[in-house]
């Protein structure tokens, strides 16, 4: 029995996994297949790492950034957002584009975010875009009019942006700019920066409008507390930046608006910013946590709320409640603290919550129960332990925040990277069990610009506090160093980990096409061509891990269950079958994030003769016009041989018709004898031709092949 290898490499034609195709390579949401000039290039998995060097890539004067927040955009992009993290006045907001397609991660230029007098520090950043589709307008010129239109109602911000002919942004190929300066007057009117030309009434459109949302505190402490910029888009962040000013006495206007919570401030000591999904145009909901110790208050603001009695940009008509002071256990993180999520898991589950942390602590309030003056809108808490306990990982006692990744229903927790000190990944566990993964290393590699190329780029902690953001499951790391050295964002493909590639909202393997193994009578083993180092071998890594599954049955349909392969890849136990299936999961939360690359694969299997061995086809007594195929004996066989032949199509190795030589009912077995083909076996002699001519039809323009086997 002859064995044989057949191999697969990653470099033909692949399919998303939402359209299932057992003929192509299924790719899972965060999995890629990739070539390039060089043999690590050539690949499929999870994908790459993705860097940003927001210090390198600003002018002169760059300010170190953290803070990420992303949009999803639609058109397979997403917009990354940070702000400065130093001390100062204004502070900057970089921007950078994610294109999933083309694996891109492209710096886009900042503006400038100005604030009342004092230097102020970012403790809480959010980024919000809002598309506006009421309605439809004429335009002339500099003129926009609108018909069923809601400009005013809606509070857009002058200075943001209208494309016209779709209410689908990503197919506006031309932007307009609404006058910055004065507020929308009217419900059905707008003026334009440009000159729009004539286009017709009825004409859809959509406006893009940014806002920024920042919580500080200030040199001058009564200066702090929240600050919203509004009238934004996309266009004003550019490679020299865009300075916004901090408002006057007009509201919806591109500017920065000071949103107070009382004459003089008392949210001084602001500790990030959570915000809620918009209620409506005109309600929508931001919690400042206040306090850097045991203490906490909470403060509540609609960001959408018209500004009444303005002067110099500062308002009260956004706040909505101050809570009392909930007392915690260890001190409460000032960098970017607070996530309001609806998880599903956990007490929270199914509801709207507000999770934050202490330096121990992670902690959840119910949103409904956060009322005015109340001192115990604190729920419960998850207390640090790390997989495998204390014993093992020591706890580290510093989380600066906690970030939501929904697409996985996990919590991401933030550290202050001090002494290697690892961050985790986990479900809000209130038992006191353990986390559910510990994850990044204190490699001690800068992944500047000037670094060796022989180096590997991930997300080394190097002593820094990360700031987190996920969205739909690339999660964003900002490494939040002072200078060009410890300042990168990289995007690392966190939901393609292999305990989260399958069950949760997206599919994340790697799944080979049908494998065609005809004649297998026994499988031996898999071997997987992948890359074991990454980088040249004084600076390079390798991947994290990854692991295999197979099925030899309901490939067809995606109906068959898998089944893991040991680490030896071992396959003698699996029962024999015409064609085999391999799925890769990958390992991501792991020391460096790292995702593994396979290269190919080949499956070792025996395959049974398709002929005894006292015969031999004759292909002079076959015709390929009706699939008569021909054989003659070479050897003795002791006695008159009973046959079955059996024919399948070459594609999918499924069996057409099989006959045994004891019957007719699709074809005839037939010996020569001397002068004619007769039916029947004949005699046990050597040199004898024999034949079997189907009866029952064959398919035409297609490629079959025959197993004939003594029974």
């Amino acid at each position: 029995m002859p064995k044989v290898a057949v191999e697969h490499l990653f470099t033909g034609d692949t399919v998303e996994y939402t359209s299932y195709d057992s003929t192509r390579t299924m790719l899972g949401k965060h999995i890629v297949q990739q070539t390039g000039p060089s043999a690590e290039d050539k690949f499929a998995g999870p994908m790459p790492i993705l860097l940003g060097r927001p210090m390198e890539q600003q002018v002169a004067t760059a300010q170190a950034v953290g803070f990420p927040h992303v949009i999803d955009i639609g058109g397979g992009k997403q917009l990354c957002f940070l702000i400065g993290t130093g001390a100062t006045n204004p502070l900057r907001v970089v921007m950078y584009e994610f294109d999933k397609q083309a694996n891109t991660f492209t710096y886009i230029g900042f503006v400038t975010v100005a604030f009342a007098a004092g230097n102020a520090t970012a403790r809480g950043f959010r980024a919000q875009r809002y598309l506006h589709t009421t309605g439809t307008v004429a335009v002339s010129g500099t003129g926009v009019t609108g018909t069923g239109t809601q400009f005013q109602s809606e509070r857009i911000g002058a200075g943001a942006r209208i494309g016209f002919g779709s209410t689908n942004p990503n197919n506006i190929t031309t932007w307009y700019t609404i006058a910055p300066a004065s507020a929308i007057a009217s419900n059905t009117a707008l003026t334009l920066v440009e000159n729009a030309g004539t286009i017709s009434a009825g004409t859809p459109y959509v406006i893009e409008e940014l806002r920024i949302v920042v919580s500080i505190t200030n040199a001058t402490a009564t200066n702090g507390g929240l600050y919203l910029a509004k009238g934004l888009h996309a266009g004003l962040f550019t490679s020299a930046g865009t300075t916004i000013s901090l408002a006057t006495t007009v509201d919806n206007i591109r500017a920065v608006y000071w949103l107070k919570d009382a004459a003089t401030v008392t949210n001084t000591v602001a500790a990030g910013c959570a915000i809620e999904s918009p209620v409506s145009n005109t309600e929508q909901y931001v919690y400042v946590l206040n306090g850097a110790t045991t203490a906490s208050v909470c403060y509540k603001y609609n960001i959408r709320a018209s500004l009444a009695s303005l002067t110099a940009g500062a308002s009260q008509s956004a706040i909505t409640l101050i809570s009392g002071t909930a007392t915690l256990v260890g001190n409460q993180s000032q960098l970017n603290n607070g996530r309001v999520a609806t998880t599903s898991h956990g007490p929270g589950s199914g509801s709207a919550c507000l999770y934050w942390v202490t330096a121990t602590r992670i902690y959840r309030a119910l949103l409904s129960g956060i009322t005015a003056g109340s001192t115990t809108w604190a729920n419960d808490a998850a207390v640090e332990n790390p997989p495998g306990g204390s014993a093992t990982f020591a706890l580290g006692s510093a989380f600066t925040s906690v970030e939501y990744a929904g697409n996985i229903d996990r919590f991401i927790v933030a550290t202050s990277g001090a002494a290697g000190i690892r961050s985790y990944v986990t479900r809000y566990i209130t038992d006191g069990s353990q986390f559910d993964h510990i994850f990044l290393v204190d490699t001690k590699q800068l992944d500047q610009s000037t670094a060796d190329a022989g180096g590997v780029i991930h997300p080394a902690v190097n002593a820094s506090t990360m700031s987190v953001w996920s969205e739909d499951g690339y999660c964003y790391l900002c490494r939040n160093g002072a200078t060009a050295a410890l300042n990168q964002i990289y995007i690392v493909p966190l939901s393609a980990h292999w305990f989260y590639a399958t069950g949760f909202s997206d599919n994340n393997r790697l799944i080979t096409p049908a494998i065609s193994t005809p004649g297998a009578t026994k499988f031996y083993r898999l071997y997987v061509n992948n890359i074991e180092h990454l980088g040249t071998g004084t600076l390079g890594m390798p991947p994290e891990p990854y692991r295999v599954y197979y099925r030899t049955s309901g490939i067809t349909d995606d109906s068959g269950s898998w089944t893991l392969l040991g680490e030896g890849r071992d396959l003698s136990g699996v029962s024999p079958a015409a064609s085999i299936q391999f799925a890769f999961e990958f390992k991501i939360i792991g020391l460096t994030c790292i995702p593994g690359r396979i290269l190919g694969l080949t499956v070792l299997y025996e395959q049974g003769d398709e002929i005894p061995s006292h015969l031999e086809w004759n292909y002079t007594d076959s015709s390929l016009s009706d699939g008569t195929l021909g054989f003659k004996q070479v050897s003795s066989y002791g006695s008159v041989p009973h046959l079955t032949i059996s024919y399948y199509r070459s594609d999918n190795n499924n069996l057409l018709l099989t006959q045994a030589s004891t019957g007719t009912t699709n074809g005839v077995f037939e010996y020569w004898s001397g002068s004619a083909w007769v039916a029947g076996n004949g005699t046990d002699t050597v040199g004898l031709r024999r034949r079997f001519r189907p009866t029952a039809g064959l398919p035409t323009n297609v490629d079959v092949y025959a197993k004939l086997q003594l029974v």
